[in-house]
């Protein structure tokens, strides 16, 4: 008999983001500690996945969907359970020749007032899609969710829920809840049927403006540390000190 499984298919994680606190192993220990069945680490032009993460993740309940908000053409699109390398997927040409019936494609935050946002890309190209993401980064006033729901409702694509979880405040703000059998391929089947509910509340203005503060501190320190970091020598570097050595 299937459930519903509790699921956040949008979360960033340490080993691509620096500044995030938190790696995969931890965020599925949190997930798990709180009731969670499936995750994807979705991080950004990366694959945060592997058989030995899989098994972690496995033994501690959560089914974990390989993932990853890929950039194509400037724009960010989540996709899922995918068997070609990202830098096959960098164009909708690309998405749309290597996608299969077992990838699930997801339009994250797509109304939201950012470059990287599909927007219009998103009615251009809603044939590469099978769902549109809820985010969980809005309040009862503020809502770019609203153009979401409205589009989905319009053309018969499901909603999930995500965190989106750069900071551990963000997860658990909102999730889905999937009719679905614990393995990926049901899960993915179950999203695409429509087999999903969205669990989410909005935040404070307060809150909103915390995790906006508290992500841009965490970039700029990191885009610091980056900029002040001492580059390797080159070649050419190491063997003009050699010869000085030498003299």
């Amino acid at each position: 008999m299937n459930v519903g499984l509790r699921a956040d298919l949008h979360i960033h994680t340490r080993e691509a983001e620096p500044f995030i606190t938190y790696d995969a192993r931890e965020v599925i220990t949190r997930a798990a500690r709180e009731g969670y069945h499936v995750l994807s680490i979705s991080n950004h032009d990366t694959q945060t996945f592997n058989a030995e993460l899989s098994a972690f993740a496995r033994d501690h309940g959560i089914v974990l969907i390989p993932g990853v908000e890929v950039t194509v053409e400037g724009r960010h699109v989540l996709v899922y359970n995918a068997d070609v390398d990202v830098d096959k997927i960098t164009t909708f040409a690309g998405l749309k020749r290597y996608r299969t019936p077992e990838w699930l494609v997801v339009a994250p935050h797509p109304f939201f007032p950012a470059a990287y946002c599909l927007r219009e890309k998103l009615w251009q190209e809603i044939e590469l899609f099978d769902a549109i993401e809820f985010s969980h980064f809005y309040t009862p006033r503020i809502d770019f969710n609203r153009a979401a729901v409205k589009l989905a409702r319009a053309v018969g694509l499901p909603l999930i829920g995500t965190s989106d979880s750069h900071l551990d405040e963000q997860f658990g703000t909102t999730f889905s809840l999937i009719d679905a059998s614990p393995t990926v391929e049901s899960v993915v089947a179950g999203i695409k049927a429509g087999h999903v509910s969205v669990v989410s509340r909005p935040l404070s203005l307060a809150r909103c403006a915390s995790i906006v503060a508290r992500h841009a501190l965490g970039a700029g320190r990191e885009r610091a540390r980056t900029f002040l970091r001492p580059s390797p020598p080159s070649p050419q570097t190491i063997l003009t000190r050699a010869l000085t050595r030498g003299r």
